[in-house]
């Protein structure tokens, strides 16, 4: 007998359970934040990817939108400010920060000592291969939107779905 349950342990069987051990995982580096992949889009066939990053203090990402997936935080260490469509929330260790697709969103680690977060992108693939694709371009999301390859990066950027936005969240 086949049931609901049955296929769902099939389906998860066949991507392959792994763990990876803390401090592992493919490195990522952003310029004023950086981390590691955890779960890869691979692993999930495209659901999600997880990570876990580490911002220093005033690192993060401008206001942007994407139109294809939707990014939930968990903060591990630290505070971090973050926009979201006209509001703007202080996270602290411990609280979740859901910013759905559509939305603009921004967020910047406002904590002297930098501050440590995970991660969940859902779909993870387009997520994946656009950060796959700054990191070989060398590009740092506030850097870039600000320096001489700013055309270059909001184009890359809405090849993958994401509109870049002019304006920058203040730290508070």
């Amino acid at each position: 007998m086949n049931n609901i349950a049955d296929s769902m342990v099939e389906t998860d069987a066949s991507l392959g359970a792994y763990m990876i051990p803390s401090g592992m995982g493919p490195f990522f580096d952003m310029g004023d934040h950086r981390g590691r992949l955890k779960v890869g889009a691979d692993a999930t066939a495209g659901a999600f990817i997880f990570a876990e990053v580490h911002a220093d203090q005033g690192g993060g990402v401008p206001p942007h939108i994407h139109s294809r997936e939707d990014e939930t935080f968990y903060i591990l260490e630290g505070r971090f400010a973050f926009q979201i469509g006209d509001e703007t929330v202080i996270a602290n260790v411990g609280d979740t920060v859901f910013a759905p697709r559509r939305v603009a969103h921004a967020w910047f680690c406002v904590s002297p000592g930098g501050g440590r977060a995970t991660m969940l992108i859902t779909p993870g693939r387009n997520f994946e291969e656009f950060v796959t694709a700054m990191a070989q371009y060398g590009f740092v999301p506030k850097e870039a939107m600000s320096g001489p390859d700013a055309a270059s990066f909001v184009r890359l950027a809405a090849r993958h779905g994401i509109e870049m936005l002019p304006h920058a969240l203040r730290d508070k």
